[in-house]
């Protein structure tokens, strides 16, 4: 045998006779534990009771699209100069009021809505 791996070997066999390994150590406890026993430990014995939470109403905020309003307006008549007529000549119109349809462009606003949130048991 190699005299390297005959002090190894004996250097294994004398740690538990010189007491390196107590009571409190010993050579399982330096092993990892299993996936059982570490849930064993981690989880406590009665899980915890459920609590019910009951039913109430939440305020929300959304956004929500406004869309744009149609009104008439009434557009007075009014008289217009011209340089239409014949040789350069100035020539005066007048055109009669009217109404007109204008529109107003969409928009976003913030709105708040209230919602009923059920009940429910929580763990």
């Amino acid at each position: 045998m190699n005299s390297t791996f005959k002090t190894l070997l004996l250097s294994a066999l004398a740690l538990p006779a010189m007491g390196v390994l107590n009571n409190t150590a010993s050579a399982q406890s330096l092993c990892p534990p299993s996936l059982s026993a570490a849930r064993r430990i981690c989880m406590p014995a009665t899980p915890p009771a459920p609590h019910y939470i009951p039913g109430h109403y939440e305020l929300i905020r959304e956004r929500v699209l406004v869309p744009g309003s149609t009104y008439r307006v009434y557009v007075p008549g009014r008289y217009r100069t011209h340089c239409r007529g014949p040789f350069g000549r100035p020539v005066t119109r007048y055109r009669s009021g009217r109404y007109e349809l204008r529109r107003e462009p969409d928009r976003f606003e913030y709105r708040n809505r209230k919602i009923w949130v059920p009940g429910r048991y929580s763990y």
